[in-house]
């Protein structure tokens, strides 16, 4: 006798749940060599990956915050000293004592400006080793006045100049007066002094009923400067780029390229794919949406791979970090070995069939011990013979009817309550079978005695007295069915162990609480049911 004959002789519950658990477990492990087969070696190398690009990106996105953050407190800063001082854009003599220190100890600054909504303007940078300021007046066509200062703060050439710039229609001005009284960070764009592409951070900020708006300017060159001077693992790359897929290229490879326009030294990361990694990395980037909590892998110079990207500020539109690590050799050679994982992966099914054959043979005693408590419909009268030869006890009992007294002729509901006993008994308990049309010795009745239409009305009476006695929502613990045996039609309620209690409602809607305890059906009182009932259940 085979361990999986003992499963076909052995209770249909139990053996459906251990056939359905060994199932499981086969699918389990076949589905796990296939994750192994399938990931493992990308897991392996993303995960490392992970770890490195997101220290080398929290280096780089730390450092230039680094640099940025005294940016942002000075800002603060100076709006306070104006503030309280009431300077207005056209002192251009207090506003330089202000500023020119600042800008001098602060090289990350290139340039201070201070605008009003009236279109009046004073603006200040580096000149050489003096400074230079440009002053706007007020209105639509106003002119401006350029004036050189040396070292000492004295004025030198002073000249005025004619051109339709407004700083009312520059990004810095338009997101600050957006968002009055915080600190906005423009997109890069190119500075119109310098003419070359950086990004300030503005604060709109009210004087006399009037709007300011005071800002520092920051080149990308000098973040990029930040960037380069940083290690970032063996041939890592850092870059610094824009929401929109612009790289910034440095000042040599800019000067590389004439024919593009140079002056902002930004390129487009699609038109430029097959370059340089930077643009490789970007390119793969906004082809995957654009994450920014995800590693993006690609093929640049002949090597593969992994990036990451962090932005600057709050606006995805602005300035972004990019950091590039290649894929590891090592990882490589093991991608390369997949037909040792494929034979690890053989030999870990070979030992899960070898366990599940284990566990059927150390079980096969149990299993031939189990009661029956189900019937094949495929060999149902040998199944019924076999559990009435063996009489009533703790998973079996004999009905003569399902409603009729035999003894008044007429139904009586008292003959509906004993077989819900029965079935209230064995969900409470261990579960079993009753059988209904057979009399307490073994002799087959049939269920003509009922008198049901047909057999649609039997089954429709069983379920409504199920639903009313019990709830409907054991149903799915009972199943009825009619079978041919002697010649005639009996019925088998075969029962399942529930999960929770079964109470049974009398026909005076008294609640009552059975236990199968042999060939018996017991009521046990409130007290002992409740202690019964927390073991069980």
């Amino acid at each position: 006798m085979t361990p999986f004959s003992l499963l076909r002789r052995s209770s249909g519950p139990v053996r459906f749940r251990l056939l359905r658990d060994l199932v499981l477990l086969l699918v389990f492990t076949v589905g796990l060599l296939v994750a192994i087969n399938i990931l493992l070696i990308d897991d392996i190398k993303q995960d490392l990956a992970e770890s490195r690009i997101e220290a080398a990106t929290t280096l780089v996105q730390d450092a230039v915050q680094g640099l940025l953050f005294p940016v942002r407190q000075q800002l603060l800063i100076i709006r306070d000293g104006l503030e309280s001082a009431q300077i207005n854009p056209a002192q251009a003599q207090a506003l330089n004592q202000r500023l020119i220190p600042i800008l001098a100890h602060m090289p990350q600054i290139a340039g201070a400006i201070d605008a009003a909504a009236d279109g009046r303007e004073y603006f200040l940078r580096r000149e050489g080793d003096g400074w230079l300021t440009r002053l706007r007046g007020p209105g639509d066509q106003a002119q401006i006045r350029l004036q050189r200062w040396d070292e000492s703060l004295h004025p030198q050439d002073e000249r005025q100049v004619a051109t339709d710039y407004d700083p009312r229609t520059r990004p810095w001005f338009l997101e600050a007066v957006e968002n009055p009284g915080q600190l906005v960070w423009s997109p890069p764009y190119v500075f119109a002094s310098l003419e070359v592409p950086g990004i300030t951070v503005a604060l709109a900020w009210s004087q006399s009923e009037q709007v300011r708006v005071t800002a520092l300017d920051v080149t990308l060159q000098s973040i990029f400067d930040t960037i380069e001077g940083l290690t970032i693992g063996t041939d890592g790359r850092g870059f610094l780029f824009s929401g929109a897929g612009g790289v910034f290229a440095p000042r040599g490879i800019a000067e590389s390229h004439p024919r593009d326009h140079r002056s902002n030294t930004f390129f487009s990361a699609q038109a430029r794919l097959g370059g340089p990694l930077p643009f490789d990395a970007v390119a793969a980037w906004k082809a995957a949406d654009a994450p920014e909590n995800r590693l993006v892998r690609f093929h640049s110079g002949g090597k593969n791979w992994w990036s990451g990207f962090r932005p600057l500020t709050d606006d995805r539109d602005g300035a972004w970090v990019g950091v590039a690590l290649p894929i590891s050799e090592t990882l490589i050679i093991l991608q390369s070995r997949w037909h040792i994982i494929a034979a690890t992966a053989l030999g870990i099914l070979a030992a899960s069939l070898g366990l599940t054959w284990l566990v059927v043979r150390k079980y096969s005693r149990q299993l031939r011990d189990l009661p029956k408590l189900s019937i094949d419909r495929r060999h149902s009268e040998q199944d019924l013979r076999e559990l009435i030869a063996g009489g009533e006890g703790a998973h079996l009992e004999l009905k003569s009817t399902m409603r009729t007294n035999l003894h008044t002729k007429s139904p009586g509901k008292e003959i509906e309550l004993a077989w819900l006993k029965g079935v209230a008994a064995f969900m409470n308990t261990e579960g079993g079978i009753l059988l209904m049309g057979v009399a307490d010795d073994g002799t087959t009745l049939g269920l003509d005695a009922d008198r049901f239409e047909n057999e649609d009305k039997a089954q429709l009476h069983f379920k409504n007295l199920l639903n009313q006695h019990l709830g409907p929502e054991y149903a799915r613990f009972v199943r009825f069915s009619l079978h041919d045996l002697d010649g005639l039609r009996v019925g088998a309620v075969e029962c399942e162990r529930s999960d929770h209690p079964a109470i049974l409602r009398d026909d005076k809607q008294r609640e009552r609480f059975i236990i199968r305890s042999g060939p018996s059906n017991i009521e046990l009182p409130i007290s002992r049911a409740l202690k019964y009932i927390r073991s069980r259940f």
